[in-house]
């Protein structure tokens, strides 16, 4: 195993530094993009020192970071990686469960003070985690926020940051039992009899019946372009099983997106606010309509 800094002669007389690297059999070659410059004078001699005293430091965190693989043995500067960071640029890529991810990032900046050292993750820390979640929003939110923590730091186990996940080592928020409620027809009449005034207001009560006709989920509707309404048919790509399921549109389901044929194919079918807005607008709606049940957009699944 050897991770040794070389050099390679490019165009304009440049020298382009690469690392030449050989483990477990293999042989690559990884270029830094960094280059030494050409000339004598005391200007470029000075750059070309600090190019490679960074160059030969990369050189020695690779070759550390290979000796520590050998082991399954963590370098320093790995654990020393913020925590909240790593979560951010995860979060970035969830897809529909992105709001979520962005609501737990906001609890963990505000807990964390912004930052926190992988290093600094263990049972303790996760357990004030807890309690602090616990204080803030309701018991099943915390055990989904704390289900989200527990996975970003799975992955940074798969991405070698660290050697196990310390959450393993922490019993688990539990649930509460809730009784499972539901609109039955006669409220989702008295909702359509009630269609708020404002733009924004409609948007979010069309989204909300569609979805008492589709059973679409919210992260579905929020996400619901012209192009997946195929004559009386929706079609939606369901994560889970990695597969597009088609449900059909009633009349009163087509009625709320208007003409899909005379729409941009990607437009967005609803047009709503933000989620913590749209939540606002739609429990507003229930007490207008005399609803007594809390409104959230689960319900229209029921």
């Amino acid at each position: 195993m050897s991770v040794k800094l070389r050099q390679k002669k490019i165009a304009a007389g440049k020298i382009s530094l690469y690392l030449d690297i050989y483990h477990n059999g293999h042989r690559q070659y990884d270029f830094l993009k960094l280059q030494l410059l050409k000339g004598t004078d005391s200007r470029i001699k000075a750059m070309n020192k600090e190019t490679l005293e960074l160059a030969e430091t990369i050189r020695a965190n690779r070759q550390t970071e290979l000796q520590y693989s050998e082991y399954d043995f963590i370098p320093s500067f790995k654990r020393n990686a913020d925590f909240v960071e790593y979560f951010k640029k995860l979060s970035e890529n969830r897809g529909g469960s992105r709001p979520v991810w962005q609501n737990v990032l906001k609890h963990l900046k505000t807990y964390t003070g912004g930052k926190v050292a992988f290093k600094g993750i263990n049972i303790h820390w996760l357990e004030k985690w807890q309690d602090y979640l616990l204080k803030q929003v309701s018991r099943n939110t915390a055990q989904i926020y704390f289900s989200i923590t527990k996975s970003s730091l799975n992955q940074s186990v798969k991405d070698g940051i660290l050697s196990t996940n310390p959450c393993n080592r922490v019993t688990n928020i539990k649930r509460e039992d809730t009784e499972r409620q539901f609109l039955t027809f006669e409220e989702v009449k008295q909702l359509s009899c009630s269609i708020p005034k404002t733009e924004s207001g409609k948007e979010v009560a069309k989204m909300f019946l569609f979805g008492c006709f589709t059973g679409l989920s919210l992260a579905n509707l929020e996400q619901l372009t012209f192009e997946q309404i195929e004559g009386d048919t929706v079609k939606f790509f369901r994560t889970k099983t990695k597969t597009w399921q088609y449900v059909p549109l009633s009349k009163t389901a087509l009625s709320l997106i208007g003409e899909p044929a005379k729409k941009e194919a990607t437009q967005i079918v609803f047009k709503v606010t933000a989620r913590t807005k749209s939540n606002t607008l739609l429990k507003e709606w229930g007490k207008q309509a005399g609803i007594r049940k809390n409104m959230h957009f689960h319900l229209s699944r029921h």
